[in-house]
């Protein structure tokens, strides 16, 4: 864990806000406050945290919303942090692009665990690599779209693929 790891915390719920900031940077995280969406672009235009804590139930612009514009603009990893339970909820959330998913009331030691799991994957990434500029990956002939989300096998192109599957 990198003991300086930016934390940006975003709920319109006040007390656990001040709750989770607390607790992170009792734990060495630097946390970061906003109520709403207008709120988390603005901290993400002054500077880049190493993860994002979002709430679904947000004023104006929904979490799901914000998880889906922030994965098409950054790579930065989102934990959704929610009073919604249902399958349905968690299942949008994480194809919206979430990392993880966690269902309020919760064990603050539980999510602090979940955010060291994610930042533990997202550092995984190479030093040389800055992962916002990645767009594709090659390996093994293999090559990853991570804009469109698809994996394209070697000996067979993505239309090559589609076009088999709609016979």
């Amino acid at each position: 864990m990198d003991p300086f790891s930016r934390i940006l915390i975003v709920d319109d719920d006040r007390d656990i806000r001040t709750l989770l900031a607390d607790y992170l940077e009792t734990n060495g995280y630097r946390a970061w406050c906003a109520a709403d969406g207008v709120a988390m672009w603005k901290m993400l235009g002054e500077a880049r945290p190493d993860l994002v804590v979002l709430d679904l139930n947000l004023p104006g612009d929904d979490g799901l919303t914000l998880c889906r514009k922030l994965r098409a603009e950054s790579t930065i990893p989102v934990i959704m942090l929610t009073a919604r339970n249902e399958p349905l909820d968690r299942i949008l959330g994480l194809e919206m692009g979430a990392d993880d998913y966690l269902a309020k009331p919760f064990e603050p030691r539980e999510l602090l665990a979940r955010i060291r799991s994610v930042l533990r994957r997202s550092h995984a990434m190479p030093s040389n690599v800055q992962a916002d500029k990645v767009q594709k990956m090659h390996f093994a002939g293999w090559t990853l779209d991570l804009a469109a989300r698809h994996l394209l096998n070697p000996k067979r192109s993505w239309p090559t693929m589609k076009a088999a599957l709609w016979k």
